[in-house]
């Protein structure tokens, strides 16, 4: 009875953890570039422990839909690979790739991060009437190339590490490769790979679970009552 005690807790917990993930997916289903969280539920101890599921979350890294914007700063990447930003604390890497000019001329991110090139940082001249972003990435304003946008593939995406809504960092010793032939698309955005209606019935599907372990809970409280309850004589 004791061990039931802690397994409905320990399924309490669990079911918890997967209702905020799914309201953190739910909140960025609109985000371009997002990738939904997914947890993923594991036995832990034997059979005679009194612990619940253990609970590991991971990106689903699968790509999201497209959205024409018209947007010349708007990029998309058709097929694998990863955008490379100057993060605060090393690459980050991202399928973002909605763009803006920084105060310095820098292309950079929503959140300020210079966009990488072949060259580093990528700078833009001042005065651009005409700004062309080629399906192999070179870039070219007014007519002049100014660099190349840096395109890289992992091996095993599972590896990287979430360091905001869109963007991953790579362990150490976790190394890219450079995608040679990427297929780049300008004024397009890829969207979250998100669903708000599949979410929204994954939070109902997790309310109702909880609603049953905590009724477990409180019958199994209940027995262990009577059963502990002084009798008189």
């Amino acid at each position: 009875m004791i061990r039931g005690l802690y397994s409905a807790a320990g399924g309490m917990l669990a079911t918890s953890h997967q209702q905020d993930v799914a309201a953190q997916n739910l909140a960025h289903a609109g985000k371009p570039g997002y990738r939904r969280e997914i947890v993923q539920f594991d036995a832990s101890g034997g059979a005679d422990d009194f612990v619940g599921p253990s609970v590991s979350v991971h990106a689903d890294q699968t790509p999201g839909g497209f959205e024409q914007t018209g947007n010349p700063l708007d990029v998309a990447i058709g097929g694998s690979g990863l955008f490379v930003f100057d993060g605060p604390n090393g690459p980050t890497y991202s399928r973002s790739g909605v763009f803006r000019i920084g105060s310095e001329g820098q292309l950079v991110t929503s959140e300020g991060f210079a966009v990488q090139g072949q060259g580093g940082d990528i700078t833009l001249p001042s005065g651009i009437a005409d700004l062309q972003i080629s399906g192999d990435g070179r870039i070219l304003a007014n007519g002049s190339e100014v660099d190349q946008l840096r395109i890289v593939e992992f091996a095993d995406t599972s590896k990287l590490q979430r360091v905001s809504g869109c963007s991953f960092a790579a362990p150490k010793g976790v190394d890219p490769t450079e995608v040679e032939q990427p297929d780049i698309r300008q004024g397009v955005r890829e969207m979250s790979n998100t669903s708000a209606v599949q979410e929204m019935v994954q939070m109902t599907t997790g309310l109702r679970q909880f609603e049953a372990t905590q009724r477990a809970l409180r019958a199994i409280g209940d027995a262990i009552g009577l059963t502990t309850r002084p009798t008189g004589r």
